[in-house]
């Protein structure tokens, strides 16, 4: 359907017979024809309509054509419509100049020819469609622009999309290059502690069993400083036993071998036998050791060997750093079903700067240097992660540390590879420096 390219004009006369030839005249020119009766009317048609000049008649009753045009004129939108005045009455140049000076293109005198008329409409006719086309190749211009702008920036976000795409496809053949070097690296590393875990275990307990007979005097009396040394040199042997015991261990768990065997197990039960085993090191640094039994069951569904080698450890610490003071162990369920086992020091504690470090590799933070492996505390964590668990401590320098081991009721193996395992051996966001 084609675009209706007819305009407006308005015309306005009190008298219905000047308006019937008006209309008349300017008929052949083929365009919408709106008459008004008198100012007030013509009025509310500028409001709702677009006109392309307006034939106002200057003398009419309650507003004339002046006081019309100044109101059309004062409106923005109406203010550039062409205003030809007419008139029958006021042809004084007084009356022709106030007209022009109120906007009008023209000022014509009845009885006018209607040929010079219909020309004179039509120049304006012809002016506003060539205003009108301007306006429409204007805004087609705009909008070819814009389509040009988004063509061109659809352009650029592809050909940005692509080149980030290549470099993604790129660095992630860097990443799993660098991940198969990683897991090769692991590999080589896991597979050298255990060989070498095995090698030694032979040569030390070699040393372990003969100090052990010769300190027995099984190879005939020792003097005192035969004796001391041998006791040196068995302490010694056992700590790098346990050293190896401890690479061994890590590498197995790194390594992913860990098996766990789950069973129902009495948590108060496993401390009650711990107390046992520590109990002749606790008497030797001087240090009391008291576990009071809760009132609710402790049983959970784990790994009882690898609970007792986390609960070991712990309370091996405990009696290490403690300087000689009591040493509490409290048990608890939660309402979640989970049980939490707390080793309570009141011993050097650890710094806010240390507590960071204590779960990695090799370290040891305390000041006073006790013999340790530095791999105790980071088996322990990984063991309870993989028992499903967590393993968290909240320490004041000066007054002590508190270790807390949590396991949920029916623990279920946490299936992780070694950078996970890696990562989950660093303190979380739950341990705490009090």
């Amino acid at each position: 359907m084609s675009k209706d390219r007819r305009v407006k004009l308005l015309l306005v006369d009190d008298r219905p017979e000047n308006l019937l030839a008006l209309e008349a005249i300017l008929e052949p020119l083929g365009q919408i024809l709106l008459c008004a009766h008198s100012g007030e009317e013509a009025l509310k048609y500028v409001l709702q309509h677009e006109f392309a000049a307006i034939l106002l008649d200057v003398q009419m009753p309650d507003m004339n054509g002046f006081d019309a045009a100044q109101i059309i004129k004062s409106r923005e939108k109406s203010r550039f419509i062409p205003i030809i005045f007419l008139s029958a009455i006021n042809k004084e140049d007084a009356y022709v100049f106030k007209g022009y000076s109120m906007g009008a293109v023209d000022y014509v005198f009845k009885p006018f020819n209607p040929d010079v008329l219909r020309s004179k409409v039509a120049v304006f006719v012809d002016l506003y469609l060539k205003q009108q086309q301007l306006r429409e190749q204007a805004e087609q211009l705009a909008e070819s622009e814009r389509r040009e702008l988004e063509l061109q920036h659809r352009a650029e976000l592809f050909e940005a999309e692509a080149k980030s795409a290549e470099q993604l496809t790129d660095l992630n053949r860097q990443l799993q290059a660098r991940q198969q070097q990683l897991e090769e690296a692991m590999g080589v590393r896991n597979r050298f502690y255990a060989s070498m875990s095995h090698e030694l275990r032979t040569p030390i307990n070699a040393v372990i069993g003969y100090s052990t007979l010769m300190i027995d005097n099984i190879y005939g009396p020792l003097n005192e400083k035969q004796r001391e040394g041998l006791q040196r040199t068995l302490r010694a042997a056992r700590h790098l036993l346990e050293l190896v015991n401890d690479v061994l261990d890590l590498s197995k768990i790194e390594a992913g071998k860990i098996e766990l065997a789950l069973q129902p197990v009495s948590i108060a039960g496993l401390i009650d036998d711990l107390f046992v085993t520590v109990r002749p090191l606790a008497d030797d640094h001087g240090t009391t050791l008291s576990f009071e039994h809760p009132e609710v069951d402790t049983t959970v569904v784990t790994d009882p060997r690898r609970v007792r080698q986390i609960l070991l450890n712990l309370l091996s610490n405990a009696i290490k750093f403690g300087q000689q003071q009591p040493i509490r162990v409290e048990c608890s369920r939660g309402e979640d079903g989970q049980v939490s086992v707390s080793v309570i020091d009141k011993g050097e504690g650890i710094s806010e700067e240390d507590i960071s470090r204590i779960f990695e590799e090799f370290v040891q933070v305390s000041p006073t240097q006790h013999v340790g492996t530095g791999l105790g505390l980071p088996i322990s964590r990984r063991l309870a992660i993989l028992l499903d668990g967590t393993l968290e401590v909240k320490s004041v320098p000066g007054e002590g540390s508190v270790f807390t081991l949590t396991l949920p009721p029916e623990g279920q193996p946490a299936v992780m590879d070694e950078e996970e395992m890696s990562t989950q051996a660093e303190p979380r966001q739950g341990v705490q420096v009090a």
